[in-house]
Protein backbone atom coordinates (compact mmCIF):
# COMPACT_ATOMS: atom_id res chain seq x y z
CA UNK A 1 0.00 0.00 0.00
CA UNK A 2 1.47 2.50 -0.49
CA UNK A 3 3.08 4.94 -2.71
CA UNK A 4 0.85 5.28 -5.76
CA UNK A 5 -2.75 4.17 -5.24
CA UNK A 6 -4.26 4.40 -8.74
CA UNK A 7 -7.77 3.60 -7.50
CA UNK A 8 -9.05 4.84 -4.17
CA UNK A 9 -12.40 5.02 -2.42
CA UNK A 10 -13.47 8.14 -0.53
CA UNK A 11 -14.87 6.79 2.74
CA UNK A 12 -16.23 10.17 3.82
CA UNK A 13 -16.36 13.48 2.02
CA UNK A 14 -17.63 15.44 5.01
CA UNK A 15 -15.58 17.94 7.00
CA UNK A 16 -13.36 16.08 9.44
CA UNK A 17 -10.86 17.52 11.88
CA UNK A 18 -9.67 15.76 15.00
CA UNK A 19 -7.96 17.31 17.98
CA UNK A 20 -6.17 15.02 20.39
CA UNK A 21 -6.85 16.26 23.88
CA UNK A 22 -3.98 16.29 26.36
CA UNK A 23 -4.15 13.49 28.88
CA UNK A 24 -5.55 14.79 32.15
CA UNK A 25 -5.12 12.85 35.36
CA UNK A 26 -8.46 11.90 36.94
CA UNK A 27 -7.35 13.46 40.23
CA UNK A 28 -7.21 16.85 38.53
CA UNK A 29 -10.43 16.73 36.56
CA UNK A 30 -14.04 17.02 37.77
CA UNK A 31 -12.94 17.68 41.35
CA UNK A 32 -16.41 18.72 42.54
CA UNK A 33 -16.22 19.96 46.14
CA UNK A 34 -20.01 19.82 46.45
CA UNK A 35 -19.87 16.04 46.00
CA UNK A 36 -17.05 15.25 48.43
CA UNK A 37 -19.46 13.93 51.06
CA UNK A 38 -21.61 12.02 48.56
CA UNK A 39 -21.17 8.27 49.01
CA UNK A 40 -21.82 7.70 45.30
CA UNK A 41 -19.10 10.17 44.24
CA UNK A 42 -16.67 8.57 46.69
CA UNK A 43 -17.39 5.21 45.06
CA UNK A 44 -16.76 6.63 41.57
CA UNK A 45 -13.43 8.07 42.77
CA UNK A 46 -12.36 4.72 44.27
CA UNK A 47 -13.21 2.91 41.04
CA UNK A 48 -11.30 5.46 38.92
CA UNK A 49 -8.24 4.99 41.13
CA UNK A 50 -8.47 1.18 41.21
CA UNK A 51 -6.13 -1.19 39.42
CA UNK A 52 -8.96 -2.05 37.02
CA UNK A 53 -8.81 1.52 35.67
CA UNK A 54 -5.22 2.51 36.48
CA UNK A 55 -3.91 1.84 32.97
CA UNK A 56 -6.53 3.88 31.11
CA UNK A 57 -6.83 7.58 31.95
CA UNK A 58 -9.55 8.03 29.34
CA UNK A 59 -11.77 5.37 30.92
CA UNK A 60 -11.28 6.95 34.37
CA UNK A 61 -12.18 10.38 32.99
CA UNK A 62 -15.17 8.90 31.15
CA UNK A 63 -16.49 7.44 34.43
CA UNK A 64 -15.84 10.59 36.49
CA UNK A 65 -17.42 12.87 33.90
CA UNK A 66 -20.76 11.01 33.68
CA UNK A 67 -20.92 10.57 37.48
CA UNK A 68 -20.13 14.26 38.07
CA UNK A 69 -22.84 15.38 35.66
CA UNK A 70 -25.43 12.94 37.03
CA UNK A 71 -24.79 13.69 40.71
CA UNK A 72 -24.71 17.45 40.02
CA UNK A 73 -28.19 17.33 38.51
CA UNK A 74 -26.95 17.96 34.97
CA UNK A 75 -27.95 14.68 33.35
CA UNK A 76 -28.86 16.49 30.13
CA UNK A 77 -25.11 16.97 29.55
CA UNK A 78 -24.54 13.21 29.50
CA UNK A 79 -24.71 12.53 25.78
CA UNK A 80 -22.41 10.86 23.28
CA UNK A 81 -21.54 14.24 21.77
CA UNK A 82 -20.76 15.91 25.11
CA UNK A 83 -18.64 12.97 26.25
CA UNK A 84 -16.72 13.07 22.96
CA UNK A 85 -15.99 16.78 23.45
CA UNK A 86 -15.19 16.84 27.19
CA UNK A 87 -13.49 13.44 27.61
CA UNK A 88 -11.96 12.62 24.23
CA UNK A 89 -11.05 16.11 23.05
CA UNK A 90 -13.29 16.15 19.98
CA UNK A 91 -14.19 19.53 18.52
CA UNK A 92 -17.73 20.80 19.36
CA UNK A 93 -18.82 20.35 15.75
CA UNK A 94 -17.81 16.69 15.41
CA UNK A 95 -20.38 14.10 14.29
CA UNK A 96 -20.72 11.08 16.66
CA UNK A 97 -22.34 9.01 13.90
CA UNK A 98 -19.04 9.17 11.97
CA UNK A 99 -16.75 8.77 14.98
CA UNK A 100 -17.76 5.95 17.34
CA UNK A 101 -14.99 6.40 19.92
CA UNK A 102 -17.48 7.06 22.75
CA UNK A 103 -19.46 3.88 22.02
CA UNK A 104 -16.26 1.88 21.74
CA UNK A 105 -14.94 3.10 25.09
CA UNK A 106 -18.36 2.66 26.70
CA UNK A 107 -18.08 -1.08 26.05
CA UNK A 108 -14.67 -1.10 27.73
CA UNK A 109 -16.07 0.93 30.64
CA UNK A 110 -18.90 -1.53 31.30
CA UNK A 111 -16.46 -4.46 31.23
CA UNK A 112 -14.04 -2.74 33.65
CA UNK A 113 -16.91 -1.93 36.03
CA UNK A 114 -18.01 -5.58 36.03
CA UNK A 115 -14.42 -6.63 36.70
CA UNK A 116 -14.07 -4.15 39.58
CA UNK A 117 -17.15 -5.43 41.42
CA UNK A 118 -16.09 -9.03 40.85
CA UNK A 119 -12.63 -8.37 42.38
CA UNK A 120 -11.63 -5.24 44.31
CA UNK A 121 -15.15 -3.97 44.80
CA UNK A 122 -16.77 -7.11 46.19
CA UNK A 123 -17.31 -5.49 49.59
CA UNK A 124 -18.61 -2.15 48.33
CA UNK A 125 -21.98 -1.15 49.79
CA UNK A 126 -23.07 0.41 46.50
CA UNK A 127 -22.74 -0.89 42.97
CA UNK A 128 -22.21 1.41 39.96
CA UNK A 129 -23.15 0.42 36.42
CA UNK A 130 -23.67 2.06 33.02
CA UNK A 131 -26.76 0.42 31.42
CA UNK A 132 -26.39 -0.56 27.77
CA UNK A 133 -27.70 2.01 25.31
CA UNK A 134 -27.22 4.82 27.85
CA UNK A 135 -24.39 6.73 29.48
CA UNK A 136 -26.26 7.72 32.66
CA UNK A 137 -24.68 5.97 35.69
CA UNK A 138 -26.88 3.78 37.87
CA UNK A 139 -26.28 3.20 41.60
CA UNK A 140 -27.82 0.36 43.59
CA UNK A 141 -27.07 -1.64 46.76
CA UNK A 142 -24.26 -4.13 46.22
CA UNK A 143 -25.74 -6.95 48.33
CA UNK A 144 -26.66 -10.49 47.43
CA UNK A 145 -30.14 -11.63 48.57
CA UNK A 146 -30.12 -13.27 51.99
CA UNK A 147 -30.26 -17.09 51.83
CA UNK A 148 -33.62 -18.61 52.82
CA UNK A 149 -34.03 -19.43 56.52
CA UNK A 150 -33.17 -23.01 57.39
CA UNK A 151 -36.54 -23.61 59.07
CA UNK A 152 -38.33 -22.42 55.92
CA UNK A 153 -36.23 -24.82 53.82
CA UNK A 154 -37.07 -27.70 56.13
CA UNK A 155 -40.76 -26.79 56.13
CA UNK A 156 -40.75 -26.60 52.34
CA UNK A 157 -39.05 -30.01 52.07
CA UNK A 158 -41.59 -31.52 54.47
CA UNK A 159 -44.46 -30.13 52.44
CA UNK A 160 -43.04 -31.55 49.21
CA UNK A 161 -42.44 -34.94 50.88
CA UNK A 162 -45.97 -35.00 52.31
CA UNK A 163 -47.43 -34.14 48.93
CA UNK A 164 -45.45 -36.88 47.21
CA UNK A 165 -46.85 -39.39 49.73
CA UNK A 166 -50.40 -38.28 49.07
CA UNK A 167 -50.05 -38.32 45.27
CA UNK A 168 -47.83 -41.26 44.20
CA UNK A 169 -46.93 -41.53 40.53
CA UNK A 170 -48.76 -44.39 38.73
CA UNK A 171 -45.52 -45.85 37.35
CA UNK A 172 -46.41 -49.54 37.65
CA UNK A 173 -49.84 -49.16 36.09
CA UNK A 174 -48.34 -47.20 33.22
CA UNK A 175 -45.88 -49.94 32.29
CA UNK A 176 -48.44 -52.72 32.72
CA UNK A 177 -50.86 -50.94 30.40
CA UNK A 178 -48.32 -50.84 27.60
CA UNK A 179 -47.09 -54.41 27.95
CA UNK A 180 -44.99 -55.87 25.07
CA UNK A 181 -45.85 -52.97 22.80
CA UNK A 182 -44.01 -50.63 25.14
CA UNK A 183 -40.80 -52.62 24.96
CA UNK A 184 -40.96 -52.88 21.16
CA UNK A 185 -41.54 -49.17 20.90
CA UNK A 186 -38.75 -48.48 23.40
CA UNK A 187 -36.33 -50.63 21.42
CA UNK A 188 -37.10 -48.67 18.24
CA UNK A 189 -36.59 -45.37 20.06
CA UNK A 190 -33.23 -46.54 21.45
CA UNK A 191 -32.06 -47.60 17.97
CA UNK A 192 -33.09 -44.25 16.49
CA UNK A 193 -31.35 -42.35 19.27
CA UNK A 194 -28.15 -44.34 18.73
CA UNK A 195 -28.29 -43.65 15.00
CA UNK A 196 -28.83 -39.95 15.63
CA UNK A 197 -25.87 -39.90 18.03
CA UNK A 198 -23.73 -41.59 15.41
CA UNK A 199 -24.69 -39.02 12.79
CA UNK A 200 -23.99 -36.18 15.23
CA UNK A 201 -20.63 -37.65 16.21
CA UNK A 202 -19.65 -38.00 12.55
CA UNK A 203 -20.79 -34.41 11.84
CA UNK A 204 -18.81 -33.01 14.77
CA UNK A 205 -15.75 -35.03 13.80
CA UNK A 206 -15.95 -33.55 10.31
CA UNK A 207 -16.34 -30.08 11.78
CA UNK A 208 -13.39 -30.71 14.06
CA UNK A 209 -11.28 -31.80 11.10
CA UNK A 210 -12.37 -28.71 9.20
CA UNK A 211 -11.46 -26.48 12.15
CA UNK A 212 -8.09 -28.21 12.45
CA UNK A 213 -7.50 -27.65 8.75
CA UNK A 214 -8.20 -23.92 9.20
CA UNK A 215 -4.60 -23.09 9.99
CA UNK A 216 -5.36 -19.43 10.58
CA UNK A 217 -7.91 -20.19 13.31
CA UNK A 218 -5.40 -19.81 16.19
CA UNK A 219 -4.41 -16.41 14.80
CA UNK A 220 -8.03 -15.26 14.45
CA UNK A 221 -8.83 -16.45 17.97
CA UNK A 222 -5.85 -14.47 19.30
CA UNK A 223 -6.44 -11.24 17.40
CA UNK A 224 -10.21 -11.33 18.06
CA UNK A 225 -9.96 -12.04 21.79
CA UNK A 226 -13.42 -11.91 23.40
CA UNK A 227 -12.14 -9.87 26.36
CA UNK A 228 -10.87 -6.98 24.22
CA UNK A 229 -12.03 -4.72 21.41
CA UNK A 230 -10.44 -5.35 18.00
CA UNK A 231 -9.86 -2.32 15.77
CA UNK A 232 -9.34 -2.79 12.03
CA UNK A 233 -7.52 0.20 10.51
CA UNK A 234 -7.21 0.37 6.68
CA UNK A 235 -4.55 2.52 5.02
CA UNK A 236 -4.92 6.26 4.53
CA UNK A 237 -4.37 6.80 0.80
CA UNK A 238 -4.87 10.53 1.29
CA UNK A 239 -1.59 10.77 3.23
CA UNK A 240 0.12 8.79 0.47
CA UNK A 241 -0.99 11.37 -2.10
CA UNK A 242 0.08 14.25 0.14
CA UNK A 243 3.56 12.74 0.57
CA UNK A 244 3.92 12.18 -3.16
CA UNK A 245 2.78 15.75 -3.89
CA UNK A 246 5.10 17.37 -1.33
CA UNK A 247 8.13 15.02 -1.59
CA UNK A 248 8.03 14.94 2.20
CA UNK A 249 7.78 11.78 4.33
CA UNK A 250 5.21 12.28 7.10
CA UNK A 251 6.11 10.68 10.41
CA UNK A 252 3.61 9.71 13.11
CA UNK A 253 4.10 12.89 15.15
CA UNK A 254 3.27 15.04 12.11
CA UNK A 255 0.36 12.77 11.25
CA UNK A 256 -1.19 13.22 14.68
CA UNK A 257 -0.63 17.01 14.79
CA UNK A 258 -1.56 17.54 11.09
CA UNK A 259 1.56 19.71 10.61
CA UNK A 260 2.06 18.32 7.12
CA UNK A 261 -0.89 20.37 5.83
CA UNK A 262 1.31 23.50 5.87
CA UNK A 263 4.08 21.93 3.73
CA UNK A 264 4.35 23.57 0.31
CA UNK A 265 4.06 21.39 -2.77
CA UNK A 266 6.49 21.75 -5.71
CA UNK A 267 3.50 20.99 -7.94
CA UNK A 268 1.79 24.29 -7.03
CA UNK A 269 -0.94 22.65 -4.98
CA UNK A 270 -2.41 25.51 -2.96
CA UNK A 271 -3.14 25.33 0.77
CA UNK A 272 -6.90 25.11 0.23
CA UNK A 273 -6.64 22.03 -1.98
CA UNK A 274 -4.09 20.50 0.38
CA UNK A 275 -6.44 21.00 3.34
CA UNK A 276 -9.32 19.54 1.35
CA UNK A 277 -7.23 16.47 0.53
CA UNK A 278 -6.42 16.12 4.22
CA UNK A 279 -10.10 16.24 5.18
CA UNK A 280 -11.18 13.44 2.85
CA UNK A 281 -10.98 9.81 3.86
CA UNK A 282 -9.55 7.61 1.11
CA UNK A 283 -8.56 3.98 1.06
CA UNK A 284 -8.07 1.44 -1.73
CA UNK A 285 -10.37 -1.23 -3.11
CA UNK A 286 -7.73 -3.82 -2.14
CA UNK A 287 -7.97 -2.69 1.49
CA UNK A 288 -11.76 -2.79 1.39
CA UNK A 289 -11.62 -6.36 0.10
CA UNK A 290 -9.31 -7.26 3.00
CA UNK A 291 -11.68 -5.60 5.48
CA UNK A 292 -14.54 -7.63 4.00
CA UNK A 293 -12.57 -10.87 4.47
CA UNK A 294 -11.96 -10.08 8.13
CA UNK A 295 -15.59 -9.11 8.71
CA UNK A 296 -16.72 -12.56 7.49
CA UNK A 297 -14.66 -14.46 10.06
CA UNK A 298 -16.85 -16.09 12.75
CA UNK A 299 -14.46 -14.75 15.42
CA UNK A 300 -15.12 -11.13 14.32
CA UNK A 301 -18.30 -10.59 16.34
CA UNK A 302 -19.93 -7.19 15.62
CA UNK A 303 -20.02 -6.10 19.27
CA UNK A 304 -16.24 -6.41 19.61
CA UNK A 305 -15.06 -5.57 16.08
CA UNK A 306 -14.75 -1.94 14.91
CA UNK A 307 -13.44 -0.45 11.67
CA UNK A 308 -11.57 2.78 12.40
CA UNK A 309 -10.11 5.19 9.84
CA UNK A 310 -6.41 5.84 10.46
CA UNK A 311 -6.81 9.59 11.13
CA UNK A 312 -9.46 8.89 13.76
CA UNK A 313 -7.25 6.48 15.69
CA UNK A 314 -5.58 7.57 18.92
CA UNK A 315 -2.57 6.36 20.87
CA UNK A 316 -4.89 5.23 23.68
CA UNK A 317 -6.64 2.86 21.24
CA UNK A 318 -3.46 0.85 20.73
CA UNK A 319 -2.71 0.41 24.44
CA UNK A 320 -5.32 -2.13 25.55
CA UNK A 321 -7.20 -3.07 22.35
CA UNK A 322 -6.26 -5.60 19.70
CA UNK A 323 -5.71 -4.06 16.28
CA UNK A 324 -5.20 -4.94 12.62
CA UNK A 325 -3.17 -2.30 10.77
CA UNK A 326 -3.31 -2.48 6.96
CA UNK A 327 -0.54 -0.70 5.07
CA UNK A 328 3.03 0.28 5.94
CA UNK A 329 4.13 3.38 7.85
CA UNK A 330 3.96 5.31 4.55
CA UNK A 331 0.21 4.75 4.22
CA UNK A 332 -0.67 3.96 7.84
CA UNK A 333 1.71 5.95 10.10
CA UNK A 334 0.56 4.06 13.23
CA UNK A 335 2.73 1.14 12.07
CA UNK A 336 5.72 3.30 13.06
CA UNK A 337 4.99 2.49 16.73
CA UNK A 338 5.80 -1.18 16.15
CA UNK A 339 8.39 -0.99 13.36
CA UNK A 340 11.31 -0.52 15.77
CA UNK A 341 10.77 -4.02 17.18
CA UNK A 342 10.64 -5.77 13.80
CA UNK A 343 13.50 -7.35 11.90
CA UNK A 344 12.11 -6.39 8.48
CA UNK A 345 12.10 -2.59 8.54
CA UNK A 346 10.49 -0.44 5.84
CA UNK A 347 12.55 2.52 4.67
CA UNK A 348 10.46 4.88 2.58
CA UNK A 349 11.24 7.66 0.18
CA UNK A 350 8.40 9.90 -1.07
CA UNK A 351 9.22 8.89 -4.64
CA UNK A 352 7.83 5.86 -6.47
CA UNK A 353 9.88 2.64 -6.49
CA UNK A 354 12.69 3.97 -4.29
CA UNK A 355 11.52 2.42 -1.02
CA UNK A 356 13.08 -0.74 0.39
CA UNK A 357 12.78 -3.31 3.19
CA UNK A 358 15.88 -3.53 5.39
CA UNK A 359 16.73 -6.99 6.73
CA UNK A 360 18.39 -6.03 10.02
CA UNK A 361 19.88 -9.45 10.74
CA UNK A 362 20.15 -11.42 7.48
CA UNK A 363 20.34 -15.20 7.74
CA UNK A 364 22.19 -17.43 5.30
CA UNK A 365 20.75 -17.07 1.81
CA UNK A 366 18.86 -13.86 2.63
CA UNK A 367 19.47 -10.39 1.23
CA UNK A 368 20.19 -7.41 3.46
CA UNK A 369 17.92 -5.18 1.35
CA UNK A 370 14.76 -5.99 -0.63
CA UNK A 371 13.75 -3.46 -3.27
CA UNK A 372 11.04 -3.18 -5.89
CA UNK A 373 12.05 -4.27 -9.36
CA UNK A 374 9.59 -2.06 -11.21
CA UNK A 375 11.48 -1.98 -14.52
CA UNK A 376 11.86 -5.75 -14.94
CA UNK A 377 9.13 -7.83 -16.65
CA UNK A 378 8.30 -9.55 -13.33
CA UNK A 379 7.56 -6.26 -11.51
CA UNK A 380 8.76 -7.93 -8.33
CA UNK A 381 7.76 -6.35 -4.99
CA UNK A 382 7.79 -7.29 -1.28
CA UNK A 383 5.54 -7.26 1.77
CA UNK A 384 5.50 -8.24 5.45
CA UNK A 385 2.97 -9.83 7.80
CA UNK A 386 3.82 -9.25 11.47
CA UNK A 387 2.17 -10.17 14.77
CA UNK A 388 3.32 -7.89 17.62
CA UNK A 389 2.25 -7.01 21.16
CA UNK A 390 0.16 -3.87 21.68
CA UNK A 391 1.55 -0.84 23.52
CA UNK A 392 0.59 -2.06 27.01
CA UNK A 393 1.64 -5.64 26.25
CA UNK A 394 -1.94 -6.68 27.04
CA UNK A 395 -3.06 -7.67 23.55
CA UNK A 396 -2.01 -8.07 19.92
CA UNK A 397 -1.46 -6.05 16.77
CA UNK A 398 -1.48 -7.69 13.33
CA UNK A 399 0.35 -5.68 10.65
CA UNK A 400 -0.17 -6.24 6.90
CA UNK A 401 2.22 -4.00 4.93
CA UNK A 402 3.75 -3.87 1.46
CA UNK A 403 6.12 -1.66 -0.53
CA UNK A 404 3.29 -1.21 -3.03
CA UNK A 405 -0.45 -1.73 -3.11
CA UNK A 406 0.13 -5.04 -4.87
CA UNK A 407 2.51 -6.03 -2.08
CA UNK A 408 -0.07 -5.35 0.63
CA UNK A 409 -2.68 -7.28 -1.34
CA UNK A 410 -0.26 -10.21 -1.65
CA UNK A 411 0.30 -10.18 2.12
CA UNK A 412 -3.46 -10.30 2.72
CA UNK A 413 -3.81 -13.18 0.23
CA UNK A 414 -1.09 -15.15 2.03
CA UNK A 415 -2.70 -14.45 5.41
CA UNK A 416 -5.97 -16.07 4.29
CA UNK A 417 -4.19 -18.93 2.49
CA UNK A 418 -4.39 -21.99 4.80
CA UNK A 419 -1.75 -24.01 2.98
CA UNK A 420 0.76 -21.15 3.02
CA UNK A 421 0.14 -20.24 6.68
CA UNK A 422 0.17 -23.78 8.13
CA UNK A 423 3.98 -24.10 8.58
CA UNK A 424 4.22 -20.57 10.00
CA UNK A 425 1.36 -20.98 12.49
CA UNK A 426 2.81 -24.31 13.62
CA UNK A 427 6.23 -22.73 14.06
CA UNK A 428 4.85 -19.77 16.02
CA UNK A 429 2.93 -21.91 18.53
CA UNK A 430 4.16 -21.81 22.12
CA UNK A 431 3.67 -24.26 24.99
CA UNK A 432 0.82 -22.17 26.45
CA UNK A 433 -1.23 -22.54 23.26
CA UNK A 434 -0.79 -18.96 22.08
CA UNK A 435 1.14 -17.69 19.09
CA UNK A 436 4.36 -15.82 19.74
CA UNK A 437 5.16 -12.63 17.79
CA UNK A 438 6.29 -13.41 14.26
CA UNK A 439 7.23 -11.80 10.95
CA UNK A 440 6.82 -13.16 7.42
CA UNK A 441 8.62 -11.63 4.43
CA UNK A 442 6.67 -12.11 1.19
CA UNK A 443 7.82 -11.81 -2.41
CA UNK A 444 5.35 -11.32 -5.21
CA UNK A 445 5.14 -10.31 -8.84
CA UNK A 446 2.70 -7.59 -9.76
CA UNK A 447 0.83 -6.20 -12.73
CA UNK A 448 -0.63 -2.80 -11.88
CA UNK A 449 -2.17 -3.11 -8.43
CA UNK A 450 -2.67 -6.88 -8.69
CA UNK A 451 -0.45 -9.61 -7.25
CA UNK A 452 -1.08 -12.89 -9.13
CA UNK A 453 1.26 -15.02 -7.01
CA UNK A 454 3.09 -14.66 -3.72
CA UNK A 455 5.59 -16.68 -1.68
CA UNK A 456 6.91 -16.50 1.89
CA UNK A 457 10.70 -16.22 1.50
CA UNK A 458 11.80 -15.52 5.11
CA UNK A 459 10.41 -15.60 8.63
CA UNK A 460 11.23 -14.55 12.17
CA UNK A 461 9.69 -15.83 15.38
CA UNK A 462 9.46 -13.74 18.55
CA UNK A 463 11.11 -10.85 16.67
CA UNK A 464 14.36 -12.77 16.58
CA UNK A 465 16.14 -14.27 13.53
CA UNK A 466 15.58 -18.01 13.30
CA UNK A 467 16.70 -20.59 10.83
Amino acid sequence: MDQQPPWSVDLDTSHRTTVVAPEVQPDLQWENLHLVGDQRWQLARRIAASSSFARSILLSNFLLYVCDRALSGKSEEISEHQIGVHVFGRRPGYNPSEDNIVRSYARHLRQRLDHYFETEGKQEELKLSIPRGKYLPHFEPNRLPDPPHRDEENASDEQRFSKSQREPLPVKAHFMAWGPRFWAFGFIVVVLVLLACGVLAWTWSRRGASAAADTSHPLWAQIFDKSRQTLLVPADDGIVMIQNLTNHSVNLAEYISRDYVSIKSPYNIDARNMADLDQQRYTSMADLETVLKFSRLPEATPERFTIRYARELHMEDLKDSDAILIGSSFSNPWVELFQKNLNFEFEYQPRPNESVIINRLPLQGEQSVYQNDATAPSHRTYAVIALARNLNDSGWVLIIEGLTMAGTQAAADILFNREAMLPMITKAHTSNGQLQPFELLIETTSFGSNAPQATIIASRMDSKPTS
